[in-house]
Parts: C-alpha cells; sequence; structure tokens
C-alpha cells in the first residue's frame, strides 16, 4: 500500500502508533492533534520525523481545521487516505468537503467507539469518498470485562487499513451490557 499523503486526526495520543506506521508506509502523514507537546512527543517516536506533518488544531473549530487541511495539501499535496478519531461530526463532514475538493477517490476510516455501533448518527460524506467505519469495543475478562489498551486499539485500527475492512470492529461489542463502566 502507497499513498502519497495521509491524514491522522487524533494521531498524536490513542492513534500515535498509527500514524507513526502510516509514516513507515506512506509518503507523508499529516497528523490532526490539539497540543504541540504531544506532537513532539510522536515526533521523537517517528524513525523519519520529516514523514510526518503536525497540525495543531482542534477540530471544534471548523475554520481553522479547514485552514490547516487546505495549508497541509497546498505543501504535500491532495489526501488520498484519512483515518479519524473524532466524536465530532461536524468536523469529519468538513475535513470529506475539503479532501474532495482535491482528491477525486480517497477513503476515510472512521473510528468510533461502542455506542455509536448500536446508535449512530446519519453522516454526510461525499461520493468520492470510499467510508470505512471501525468501531472500538471492548475485551471480555475472566471477571467482567476492560476497555482496549492504546495497544489494542492501535494494532486493530492498522489490520483494517491494511484489509480495507468496511464495519470492523476492535475486540467486541457484545454482549454490550458487560462492557466496563
Amino acid at each position: 500500500m502507497n499513498e502519497n499523503h495521509v491524514l491522522v486526526i487524533g494521531g498524536t495520543g490513542m492513534l500515535s502508533k498509527v500514524s507513526i506506521w502510516l509514516a513507515d508506509h506512506h509518503a507523508q502523514v499529516s497528523v490532526i492533534g490539539r497540543t504541540q507537546e504531544k506532537h513532539s512527543d510522536l515526533m521523537k517516536m517517528a524513525g523519519d520525523p520529516a514523514r510526518l506533518n503536525n497540525i495543531a488544531v482542534d477540530y471544534y473549530n471548523l475554520d481553522a481545521l479547514e485552514t490547516e487541511l487546505k495549508r497541509a495539501m497546498d505543501k504535500h499535496g491532495p489526501i488520498t487516505l484519512a483515518v479519524c478519531w473524532s466524536p465530532f461530526y461536524p468536523a469529519v463532514e468538513r475535513i470529506s468537503r475539503v479532501i474532495t475538493e482535491w482528491s477525486d477517490r480517497w477513503r476515510l476510516y472512521h473510528v468510533k467507539g461502542s455506542r455509536r455501533y448500536f446508535e449512530d448518527e446519519p453522516l454526510s460524506v461525499p461520493a468520492s469518498c470510499q467510508y470505512r467505519s471501525i468501531y472500538l469495543g471492548f475485551v471480555m475478562t475472566g471477571n467482567g470485562s476492560r476497555w482496549l489498551t492504546h495497544a489494542e486499539i492501535a494494532d486493530g485500527i492498522i489490520e483494517s487499513v491494511k484489509n480495507d475492512e468496511d464495519g470492523a470492529v476492535v475486540g467486541t461489542v457484545h454482549p454490550y451490557e458487560k462492557r466496563p463502566c
């Protein structure tokens, strides 16, 4: 798999391993996160930090998000793949619209919590976007259940991207009433 420019939203925290993996397998990875400190930590983990383009912006600020996304595409070219961990659907829709202005065909892996597996709100994405959902569940244990670790989440997302899976579940979402509180 070789993409020229990929995007990771939330890629400085829980998805930092995904950002690093993508940087190891793609030409350029733009990473959206809120703090410069976490971007600095991500750069220290990278084998080739030059392949990471850090975008410190809060995705709740839609105008700043759009400006920074356009700036990244001006510099690194159209985005052909995006991995997005954002519960704020207006940001996902804005990102989708902006990427579509630059890219004829691209893929979006939308990472969501387990609740959205059962109760999701509609999301509008352009026809040029190949939309994929990745749901984050939990792990059953002998005495109950636990949430997934960041490593388990990242490994599951990486496998979903490698296999181009739609509707993937990392961990389990059943029985939902057994999820950790």
